[in-house]
């Protein structure tokens, strides 16, 4: 009888929804909480969300008990999509549409790169890992000085002044700067000019008006997409048109601007492209939402996830619909989550999180 009741409280233990530990990114967490129209929305890779236990089942009568009963329905309502090449849709539905919108994406989609190479052009890609491509083959710079200037002019689609770009690469000698970003510009026409079989008079860095940039006709950068999509998506009139363009931004944005680089002229840039994709995420779930809640929420477990898991914004949005379905369990999950995020930058949820999730967990 005793080895009986041992069992049943091992199994009991084991059931318990687990809580990982999330991994690790850059971000700034979010200093304010609540709906669009209590105020601005507020910002800041991935984050793989724990995979949630499934509940054990009893062992009288081959039954489930009624505390494996609340897990499974734990589990089917905070069951959330994962990265890292295994997507989960948790509507188990394509498309974030409803009643009057135009169908926007599926999780899947979301979460997969809107990103797909023109015939004639090189493929940057500086949202996420820097990826520079041509025709399906990837390319490389064998100097670093190359490698500096591709990434700086692929972050201003209008190029920079030659004074604007040796104070930012090669700022302690002028003379010797001048000397590395001709050697920059020569190996970056000598590498596009083998990978495209263009001629020799091919240039592929202009020099326009004193200004420094990569040739439009030769290039197509995903972050140039990714800012016109963000103008897009502030001006235009068709409610289509702004869907599109906010779904555009989510499609394109893989992780952080220049991922990997630590230079300190990227980091102001990065943190705005990374404002800029939550609040695409905070929108395109508010337009959806009234229509098609679930796909809403598709969009927030998607950004808390890829954009920025530390944004009070997000996770406050998130567990306000999760609340208004009446997914009480889930709105418990998600404060967990929220929780062990900020932990992880010595922070604690605001008084505005606390009163949102104390609104739908009695």
């Amino acid at each position: 009888m005793v080895m009986l009741l041992a069992a049943v409280l091992i199994v009991r233990r084991r059931a318990r929804p687990g809580i990982g530990v999330a991994g690790s990114s850059a971000g700034l967490p979010a200093g304010r909480c609540g709906g669009r129209g209590d105020g601005d929305m507020v910002a800041s890779p991935f984050t793989k969300t724990p995979e949630i236990d499934t509940a054990a089942a009893g062992l009288v009568a081959g039954s489930r008990t009624k505390k494996a009963e609340e897990h499974a329905q734990e589990k089917a309502e905070v069951d959330e999509p994962r990265l890292g090449g295994k997507t989960a849709v948790a509507t188990g539905e394509t498309g974030i549409a409803g009643p009057g919108h135009a169908a926007v994406a599926s999780s899947a989609m979301l979460m997969a790169s809107g990103f797909v190479e023109v015939r004639g052009k090189a493929k940057a890609e500086v949202l996420g890992v820097p990826r520079l491509s041509y025709g399906g083959t990837e390319l490389s710079f064998g100097r670093a000085e190359a490698s500096d200037l591709f990434a700086l002019l692929s972050t201003s689609p209008e190029g920079l002044s030659t004074q604007n770009i040796l104070d930012t690469l090669w700022p302690d000698d002028d003379a010797r700067g001048r000397r590395l970003l001709e050697s920059a510009v020569r190996q970056l026409n000598q590498v596009m000019r083998q990978a495209s079989g263009l001629a020799v008079e091919v240039k592929f860095v202009l020099k326009t008006r004193q200004r420094r940039h990569l040739a439009a006709a030769h290039f197509d950068v995903d972050y140039w997409r990714f800012e016109k999509a963000f103008i897009g998506a502030g001006s235009a009139a068709e409610e289509s048109a702004r869907l599109a363009a906010l779904q555009e931004m989510l499609a394109l944005y893989q992780g952080p601007l220049l991922a990997g680089r630590d230079a300190l002229w990227v980091l102001p840039l990065r943190q705005a492209a990374q404002r800029q994709a939550v609040d695409a995420a905070e929108r395109l779930a508010e337009l959806v939402r009234v229509g098609d809640p679930d796909r809403a929420l598709d969009v927030l477990r998607l950004a808390v996830e890829r954009i920025d898991p530390y944004s009070e914004m997000l996770w406050c949005q998130l567990m306000t619909v999760q609340g208004e379905l009446g997914r009480q369990l889930a709105v418990r999950r998600s404060f967990g989550l929220l929780q062990e995020r900020l932990a992880e930058i010595d922070a604690v949820p605001s008084r505005q999180a606390r009163q949102i999730f104390e609104r739908f967990v009695r």
